[in-house]
């Protein structure tokens, strides 16, 4: 009897260890479940062109005047919104490297396209109230942290469907499907994106109904190409006499955040009265076909000036890096 009960018990942890398994792996039959968390995953962050138009400014650059592009800044923050969705996010954007200069806000959903078909929607929103989601405003937090559908609205057509293509993520809106003008200047939007794990690359043209002709955008259709940037927090001091003479007139800046794709920081110098700033930049290096011709750069410069006061090297993506003068030094560490 004893080995008939030893032998009951094992067969019944046997069934209750595979059926608990089992619902573990459960096939829910969605063939974009994966792809949604890592579409969601590679587009957090921030994104920034820097090293295009680094490019672009190249007395050799083969592009003409008008094909140059202008600066991008994008955030996107993923925030919790169940009324929405569940992966959704905030997106800001400036312009030409000042965060007062917004160029778009954003509320982006991504979906599931369907259960028997490969690929991932993102729905756009635009913002009733934008100005208190701006992510320098005192209400920012409170407003996401509260947004539901009714402080929302939408462009018909305007949504973007991905589909994954190796190691990135094609998106496209449907041809001509998203509409919007009167009359003669009723056109349609052209929004073309890839995402990857480090890269953020996007296309905004608008074409007349009418006859096709182009309307807005870039001229030839290359893309805002963007990088994710990594934030960095820098301390810079200047010294009257010397780092090792302390001063009245010693002054030191703690926590300035700076981005790796060519982020700044302005400070002045109470001593001479110049304001000077600190920029850190992640190079990918285009003109040489080496592995290690890529690097990690800090400049430090007066705002007027044409040359740098100071320059510092490191090796990509160092976790710090900074520079020590009499007169002045600064730090800056990865925050990640």
């Amino acid at each position: 009897m004893k080995t008939f009960r030893f032998f009951a018990i094992l067969l019944l942890a046997s069934i209750s260890f595979q059926t608990t398994h089992a619902a573990i792996i459960v096939d829910d039959g969605d063939p974009n479940v994966r792809d949604l968390g890592v579409l969601a995953k590679w587009f957090e962050g921030e994104f920034d062109n820097d090293e295009q138009l680094w490019v672009e400014s190249r007395s050799d650059w083969w592009g003409k005047a008008d094909e140059k592009h202008g600066r991008i800044h994008a955030t996107h923050k993923r925030i919790k919104a169940d009324s929405i969705g569940k992966y959704v996010f905030y997106i800001e954007e400036y312009m030409d490297d000042d965060p007062s200069k917004i160029g778009r806000q954003r509320i982006v959903s991504f979906e599931s396209l369907s259960e028997k078909k490969p690929g991932i929607e993102m729905k756009l929103y635009f913002l009733k109230d934008a100005e208190k989601y701006l992510i320098g405003s005192d209400t920012h937090n409170e407003m996401l942290a509260n947004v539901t559908m009714d402080a929302l609205f939408g462009l018909d057509g305007c949504n973007v469907i991905f589909q994954r293509n190796g190691q990135q993520f094609h998106g496209s809106m449907r041809e001509k499907a998203c509409q919007f003008g009167k009359g003669d200047e009723l056109r349609y939007s052209v929004h073309d994106m890839v995402v990857s794990e480090k890269e953020y690359w996007r296309v905004d043209r608008t074409f007349l109904v009418k006859d096709d002709s182009f309307f807005k955008g870039h001229p030839n259709s290359e893309p805002h190409k963007m990088r994710k940037a990594k934030v960095y927090t820098c301390d810079v001091s200047f010294y009257e006499k010397a780092y090792y003479l302390p001063s009245d007139k010693d002054k030191s800046y703690k926590g300035l955040k700076v981005h790796d794709q060519g982020g700044t920081a302005y400070v002045l110098n109470p001593v001479d009265g110049k304001t000077y700033f600190v920029q850190l930049r992640n190079k990918e290096y285009p003109f040489y076909d080496l592995e290690d011709s890529d690097f990690f750069f800090l400049r430090f410069k007066e705002k007027e000036a044409q040359a740098s006061t100071a320059l510092a090297f490191a090796e990509p993506n160092a976790k710090k890096i900074g520079f020590q003068m009499n007169w002045a030094s600064a730090v800056c560490e990865c925050e990640e």
